[in-house]
């Protein structure tokens, strides 16, 4: 399994820095909308599969998630743009009033009720959290004292690295005399509570080394708590390891929801398409549920 997870990782990892470090480059700039919405249009698919809704609403969910993710990114990345903002407006009430009205228009009664629900179900979770990511990236355009591109990579660390510490702890436990201790089993077979330690172990690890070291992290760490104790490293690391923990627990719980919706389901993976990881939501579960307090962490660092 990790002779195939590693090169997917790293290959996603270099996709995703290429994609939020091209931001300011005019020739690259196009490519993190184009990775957005290559992610929410496989990450929708999967949803819409997961929850067996009929065939017009997968059609109109994948319109509303693009539209929603291109406006999404339009609003972030022109901040002072009034357009920006009726673009959104429009497209947020495009999606709600449209999916009520699609069951008239499709004039199928049966399954049109799971379909609906479905429906809102996956523009909420997928394209609108992905959307707080992307507002993470681009919050350079609105606060000059932040670079958002940092920022998302310091949030991400910190998410994935609990999913990177629980897998390697709890397979090392798994093969060891002590054994391992499951943590929910019902819900997700392998998930050990020494997998959840080591887990947020790396997280916290991550978070005050990025709080310490990386550009512009480091330096609103500083705003946020350089007075604690009198010195501006305790200040960083205690901030550091408050925003871990909260992410980290935040991210756990996002992988264990998606782990009762495919159990729900019946299926192991959402999808297939990622060699050694199964497909897009698997990626992307402990990111999503959190992608709203990332953007809510950086909107309270930036009035530091």
């Amino acid at each position: 399994m990790l002779k195939y997870r590693l090169p997917s990782a790293l290959f996603l990892i270099a996709l995703l820095a290429l994609s939020v470090w091209g931001i300011y480059k005019v020739y690259l700039f196009w490519l993190l909308p184009l990775f957005a919405l290559l992610c929410v249009t496989a990450a929708s698919y999967e949803m819409f599969s997961i929850l067996k809704a009929n065939e017009p609403f997968r059609k109109w969910g994948y319109f509303c998630a693009v539209v929603l993710t291109a406006a999404g990114y339009i609003f972030f990345r022109y901040p002072a743009a009034q357009r920006a903002r009726v673009v959104l407006a429009f497209a947020v009430l495009l999606t709600f009033t449209g999916t009520f009205l699609l069951p008239l228009v499709v004039g199928r009664i049966e399954g049109t009720l799971r379909s609906v629900a479905a429906t809102f179900l996956t523009i909420l979770y997928v394209p609108v959290s992905y959307v707080f990511l992307l507002g993470v990236a681009l919050a350079g355009f609105k606060y000059s004292s932040l670079d958002g591109r940092f920022f998302l990579a310091y949030f991400v660390a910190i998410v994935k690295g609990a999913d990177i510490g629980a897998y390697c702890v709890g397979t090392l436990f798994a093969k060891s005399p002590m054994g391992n201790h499951k943590f929910v089993p019902e819900i997700s077979p392998k998930k050990s509570i020494e997998g959840i330690f080591g887990g947020l172990a790396l997280s916290l690890a991550l978070g005050i080394l990025g709080a310490l070291y990386l550009p512009s992290v480091s330096e609103a760490m500083l705003r946020l708590g350089g007075n604690i104790l009198g010195n501006a490293n305790a200040g960083r690391i205690i901030g550091a390891v408050v925003l871990s923990l909260i992410l980290s627990l935040l991210g756990i719980v996002g992988d264990l929801v998606e782990s009762v919706w495919k159990r729900d389901a019946g299926i192991k993976d959402s999808g297939s398409y990622i060699p050694g990881m199964g497909g897009m939501l698997d990626v992307l579960d402990s990111l999503l549920l959190s992608a709203p307090i990332m953007y809510a962490l950086t909107l309270t660092i930036s009035r530091f």
